[in-house]
């Protein structure tokens, strides 16, 4: 998989196929600055940038409460004057695969770049595209990849030891075969959320070292013991990957999601977070600054769940 740099695009009508599904109102920027390296890189070496994207789910429609227009103002606030196409999802060939549509937008450039990994999906903009122009990954799509295909397949001498990841939220025939694929190469797995409730309704029988926790009185937080064995734990590991919130943060009264993002945090090891929901329970107990600092975050929770439990992605795979 080649990596966008400036000899590549010098002088190029770049597509760059960028991360704007963002939550719109209030704007959240995370994914957004995930790849301004790329864009600047892009920018300042390219002859013309189309950015493109998608936003929501429109289903084939055009939705004016999910046009790029907030998204390409927050640009313009960055100091980016910048040729944004309008949400690709308003067309509905966008989602079919139409190789008439891919033609159509390989048509404005001559160079394609991906710096969207949370847009895993087959479309024509992450997987026609590159079939139809020379083209590179984006700088944070391919530390993406490096970091948790090295997770997935430890460098010689395997991971840091002791390996602790951390699953919560919901979903557990998604999240299933990622915690398998993780209870073969970490200590231990944490498992909490509404996982916890799947788990038991569902019967699943789970590897030795998958560790399910034990919930609060009201079923929506996992009990303080829990997490302070799990802390424990924590204290002494040297890589940490957590997906998903252990309870239901958005309340104020379960504490446990905040209480084991601490320790985390202050655990001294290497750390990969991933999960919108993640991102929004660090931003809501004023942690993520602290993380961005400490730890590596993933764009993209499903795609990080997907790249861990198959080892690639259809984006990956249309790069290569």
């Amino acid at each position: 998989m080649q990596v966008v740099n400036p000899q590549i695009v010098s002088g190029k009508k770049v597509l760059l196929r960028y991360d704007i599904d963002v939550a719109l109102n209030p704007l959240e920027d995370f994914k957004l600055k995930a790849g301004l390296a790329t864009l600047r890189l892009c920018l300042e070496n390219a002859e013309q940038v189309i950015l493109m994207g998608h936003v929501g789910r429109p289903d084939g429609k055009v939705v004016p409460e999910l046009s790029v227009e907030p998204i390409r103002q927050w640009f313009s606030d960055q100091g980016f004057n910048l040729n944004i196409l309008e949400n690709l999802r308003f067309d509905p060939r966008e989602e079919a695969c139409d190789p008439e549509y891919a033609k159509e937008l390989a048509q404005m450039g001559d160079f394609y770049v991906n710096e969207a990994f949370s847009a895993y999906h087959r479309a024509v903009s992450t997987t026609i595209l590159p079939t139809l122009l020379p083209h590179a990954a984006g700088l944070h799509f391919a530390k993406e990849v490096q970091k948790l295909i090295e997770v997935r397949n430890p460098p010689a001498g395997g991971p840091k030891k002791p390996f602790i990841a951390i699953m919560g939220g919901a979903k557990v025939l998604d999240k299933l075969p990622v915690i398998k694929v993780l209870a073969k190469k970490a200590d231990a797995v944490l498992v909490g959320g509404k996982l916890i409730h799947e788990i038991r309704e569902q019967n699943i029988q789970l590897p030795a070292n998958v560790l399910v926790g034990k919930l609060s009185e009201d079923g929506f937080d996992i009990a303080p013991e829990t997490t302070e064995a799990w802390k424990r734990l924590i204290r002494q590991s040297r890589m940490i990957v957590w997906n998903g919130p252990v309870g239901k943060f958005e309340d104020s009264k379960n504490e446990q999601t905040k209480n084991l993002a601490r320790a985390i945090l202050d655990c001294g090891a290497e750390i990969i977070i991933g999960g919108g929901d993640s991102v929004a329970a660090l931003s809501q107990y004023g942690l993520f600054e602290e993380a961005e600092q400490k730890a590596f975050i993933s764009v993209g929770g499903g795609a990080m769940l997907n790249l861990l439990a198959d080892g690639t992605l259809p984006t990956i795979e249309a790069l290569k």
